[in-house]
């Protein structure tokens, strides 16, 4: 007769708690045979040992109103859904359901086809391009509260973000010099400088509307002089979010907030559009992707964030099994640093070139990625403004070209040291300590080059970076909002964030990326930046090695599941048969 530890076990293993693996070990360490741990776990053996045979839990695929959702919410990929906070990525998708903006991208594959959401049509922008007056929608309602949506929460809302200046906060600060409700359904922005992005930028989560009646009765912070940021105490609405309560007016209000365990969100009843399909979404905290693919096909979870891609062939392989497959808008790359002090060899353009000649492009996308990946010429991903029109020019494996670049610099031997984040996975999945010796082998190719491999625990890595101590660096990028500017200001202009951490200086580019942000003229602004593309792709100081798709496996009783380039699974519109 089993114990109730066992029994425990059992609970933990079907919650997604514990791999296959770990169960069976510890099952073991309780006295069960490995054989016996083995069959309460597999197949349809819901229910828990010693019970009458009724499930333990009901299995997710039998409720054709709940969707559960399999993802590692825990230590640094979920800390927060607090919209004056929340920089990670993967909460992005939950985020979406809670919390509105005043306009969305709801199809991932049109990313300029910008709707209205919370916004009562497109907004009106004066001739000089520095006053935006925005319509807002009447009759919204806020979760738990009933409190009817004006422009004064929007205000409240970005006045909030500024004041915590969290890491998101540039957004609104960089962008926008003034908020004013003009009366309870009129919103007037006053920009900082014309700008083209307008609507990408009005689209970003972090700019979404909130309940600023119920969040000034929580101590929401309005004010500069309040000195609550992500590195220090958190703001008292941030803890109050964390306790499993949320302000926004989207079809999904979050009810329960377990970080280590699930988190989960419940329909809203007084949600102003159609109402969602689903009754329930949760995210469960499940690590490994193994497990995960386990759980699904287990029937006790729908839907998992990302694929291992040794993984594919045996999820397509599963009729039970679907791959939901889309494009996103984040990207693998190498840094290389340009301060002749720091980056040796690599501040020599002809080296950097050469490195970007000698790298095995289609080995890694087709091989290590399993062709689920495409690659733009630089910094600006596939589908955005001017990246198609650059597409051509990217550099293409020729080594006979790589060598005769490092030649040409005739610095003799050398030897150059590639650092990242040791145990991460890239944006497809892919661990870094597998690409790295890959990396290794294509560059050392080129007679007299030599590449030390430097693994580093991830956040010593990222602050190391950002202090532009480092040589070459393997990093990933995603987007802030979804437009050309949010990739070309970062890595282009001058000082700018990722610039400064290979000390890349082109004052041409930079130009060029200013210029594209003010011009209203689309095809003007488009020839800016493929200009600017142009200028980078010749300097080198970051090759984009892939820009993956995202591939979410999942059951094929749920449909209408799309991966998004800023959402990163759009779950608003999804459906389960029962």
């Amino acid at each position: 007769m089993f114990d109730s530890r066992v029994s425990e076990l059992v609970e933990k293993f079907h919650r997604g708690e514990l791999s296959r693996r770990s169960f069976v070990k510890r099952a073991v360490a309780a006295g069960v045979t490995a054989t016996a741990a083995a069959s309460l776990i597999s197949g349809t053996a819901m229910a828990a040992p010693g019970s009458t045979g009724k499930p333990g839990r009901i299995r997710a695929q039998d409720d054709p109103t709940t969707l559960v959702v399999l993802d590692a919410i825990q230590n640094n990929s979920w800390l927060y859904l607090d919209p004056a906070v929340i920089y990670e990525i993967n909460p992005t998708a939950a985020f979406n359901l809670i919390y509105e903006c005043l306009y969305h991208l709801p199809d991932g594959t049109k990313l300029t086809d910008f709707q209205p959401l919370l916004a009562d049509g497109m907004p009106t922008v004066s001739e000089d391009g520095l006053t935006v007056t925005v319509k807002i929608k009447q009759g919204v309602k806020f979760h738990n509260s009933g409190n009817v949506l004006t422009a004064a929460d929007f205000v409240y809302s970005w006045e909030r973000l500024a004041a915590l200046n969290g890491n998101a906060a540039f957004i609104y600060t960089g962008n926008i010099a003034k908020t004013v409700a003009t009366d309870d359904s009129t919103l007037t922005i006053t920009m900082a400088a014309p700008n083209a992005a307008l609507l990408a930028i009005l689209s970003d989560g972090i700019l979404a509307a909130t309940d600023s009646q119920v969040l000034m009765q929580h101590g929401g912070a309005i004010n500069n002089a309040t000195p609550y940021t992500t590195d220090g105490p958190l703001d008292p609405v941030t803890s109050w979010f964390n306790e499993g309560n949320s302000a926004g007016t989207g079809p999904f209000r979050l009810t329960a907030w377990d970080i280590t365990n699930e988190i989960t969100l419940e329909a809203f009843p007084d949600y102003w559009g159609d109402k969602p399909a689903l009754s329930r979404v949760i995210f469960r905290n499940v690590a490994d992707t193994n497990t995960q693919i386990q759980l699904i096909q287990s029937g006790d979870a729908d839907l998992a964030f990302a694929l291992d891609p040794d993984a594919a062939d045996r999820v397509k392989a599963d009729p039970t099994m679907h791959i939901f497959e889309g494009a996103s808008l984040a990207y693998e790359y190498l840094a290389l640093q340009n301060d002749p002090t720091v980056g040796g060899a690599l501040s020599n353009k002809s080296v950097r070139q050469a490195i970007a000649y000698a790298i095995d492009y289609d080995g890694i996308i087709n091989g290590l990625l399993g062709g689920a990946a495409v690659r733009p010429a630089t910094i600006v991903p596939l589908g955005l403004l001017g990246a198609d029109e650059v597409e051509p020019l990217k550099y293409t494996t020729d080594l006979a070209k790589a060598q005769q670049l490092y030649d040409s610099a005739g610095l003799g031997d050398q030897e150059i040291t590639l650092t990242w984040g040791s145990g991460g996975p890239t944006p497809a999945g892919l661990g870094r300590d597998t690409l790295a010796p890959k990396y290794q082998e294509d560059i050392q190719k080129i007679n007299g080059l030599k590449v030390k491999l430097n693994p580093m625990d991830n956040a010593q890595r990222l602050a190391d970076y950002r202090a532009g101590k480092l040589q070459m660096i393997m990093s990933d990028w995603s987007p802030d909002y979804p437009d050309v500017h949010t990739y070309a200001d970062p890595f282009i202009v001058s000082g700018s964030t990722a610039a400064k951490r290979v000390h890349y200086v082109n004052d041409a580019a930079t130009a060029l990326v200013k210029a594209g942000i003010a011009e209203q003229d689309p095809e003007k602004r488009k020839q800016d930046y493929v200009d600017a593309q142009k200028a980078i792709l010749d300097d080198a100081p970051f090759l984009v090695v892939f820009q993956p798709n995202y591939r979410n496996p999942g059951s094929i009783k749920v449909h209408g599941v799309q991966p998004h380039g800023l959402y990163i699974i759009q779950l608003r519109y999804v459906t389960k048969d029962a």
